[in-house]
């Protein structure tokens, strides 16, 4: 980031880690003219965009989150480095879940998972618990498995050319419509 601020770029942060969220940097972004994208994109169809639609339909259809858990594993080195250094991942994909009063609190992840011989497959275990009308229980078990590169790499795409255009249109800091594309984007 500070790189970018100096070289008078954009900056794209597709990572977990804090950047775009930070007050300071964001400052310094709009105080350059610059945009600047993140946190942790979200894939075109991955584990959170699945999961947080599949709770948004159970609260349109009035159904009560009981619980829910979701388990990722993976095997590339985008894995093998989240599991040593995974406080900042789990909290990005909580933050893209727990986003009404009805999911607070309600949803657990599972540490990630390295497993080398899934290769560049990230296979997830999704669990919804729930109440019906008149206190039915309902219980979803899904398995998603995806080529997690390629997953991304649309996602990446449509962020660069987001900020493509906040940069020729010289708006700095963050561009709101680069929102739904990302697990942890700042609150602006």
């Amino acid at each position: 980031a500070e790189a970018a601020l100096r070289a008078g770029a954009a900056f794209v942060n597709i990572t977990s880690d804090t950047v775009a969220r930070d007050p300071r940097w964001l400052d310094r972004f709009t105080a350059a003219g610059l945009p600047l994208l993140g946190d942790d994109l979200t894939s075109q169809f991955g584990t959170s965009i699945v999961h947080h639609a599949l709770l948004r339909l159970l609260e349109e259809r009035g159904l009560t989150l009981v619980s829910s858990y979701q388990v990722n594993l993976g095997g590339t080195e985008d894995f093998r480095n989240l599991v040593e250094n995974d406080n900042t991942k789990l909290r990005s994909k909580l933050n893209a879940l727990n986003t009404t009063e009805a999911t607070a609190g309600r949803v657990e992840l599972a540490p990630l998972g390295y497993l080398p011989h899934l290769e560049s497959h990230k296979v997830a275990h999704i669990n919804i618990e729930a109440q019906a009308w008149g206190g039915t229980p309902v219980s979803l078990d899904l398995k998603l498995k995806v080529h997690d590169p390629s997953g991304g790499a649309g996602v990446i795409v449509d962020l660069v050319r987001i900020a493509a255009h906040a940069l020729r249109r010289r708006h700095g800091g963050y561009p709101p419509e680069a929102t739904s594309l990302l697990k942890s984007p700042p609150s602006v």
